[in-house]
């Protein structure tokens, strides 16, 4: 009589290519047997791959190659990055390589993955920080252009005072330059509404140079 008896991939994908023992043991009509046969896995090179990318600020790059078959398979991954990106970008796990080719670096992972074994390859490149020098250096230069092109420049200074009775007050002081001749220029400093003047200073004052 024939028996079919199915077995779960499962419990045999980590195995290698070749021939294996198999011993079973057989019970019916209160009969027992056990049985030994041999079992051949066929040589199989499957190697899956899979890559994600996403984000743009901080992007990220992730590579998975698993091994689906009963064969150690070697396996080589190439990342590229130009000299600039390069220094924004980190790697889990390290290359294995470096190698430099004028303005482009090649990162290189080469393993041997085994049935059953996973290899991934995470790449994030982090433009955040280059990103902020940029906007930096951008505000600057419009500040400068400003300054530059404005004829006016106000200056404000606060400071503490000692007044009579041993009172503390603020002393408000605001310097006016001016590039080049100007005239008719009126100067309002909005003060707090918790703030009170002492009548001794004036609320305003007009120096001519």
């Amino acid at each position: 009589k024939t028996f079919n008896v199915e077995f779960n991939k499962e419990d045999f994908k980590e195995l290698m290519a070749g021939f294996y023992t198999l011993n079973a043991e057989i019970t019916t009509d209160e009969q027992k047997a056990e049985i030994e046969g041999v079992i051949k896995f066929v040589e199989k090179d499957i190697l899956t791959t899979t890559k994600k990318d996403y984000g743009f600020i901080i992007n990220t790059q992730i590579i998975e190659k698993v091994n689906e078959g009963n064969v150690i398979v070697k396996s080589e991954t190439v990342i590229k990055k130009n000299i600039i990106s390069r220094l924004f970008t980190s790697f889990s796990p390290e290359p294995d390589s470096v190698d430099r080719d004028a303005a482009k670096v090649y990162y290189t992972w080469s393993r041997q993955i085994k049935p059953g074994e996973s290899l991934e390859v995470i790449v994030k490149t982090n433009w955040l920080f280059p990103l902020i020098i940029v906007i930096l250096i951008i505000v600057i230069v419009v500040l400068a252009r400003l300054y530059k092109t404005t004829n006016l420049v106000l200056r404000k200074r606060v400071t503490f005072v000692k007044a009579k009775g041993g009172e503390f007050a603020l002393k408000v002081s605001i310097f006016a330059h001016a590039k080049k001749y100007i005239e008719r220029v009126s100067i309002i400093d909005r003060l707090p509404p918790l703030v009170k003047v002492y009548e001794r200073f004036p609320r305003t004052k007009q120096t001519y140079c």
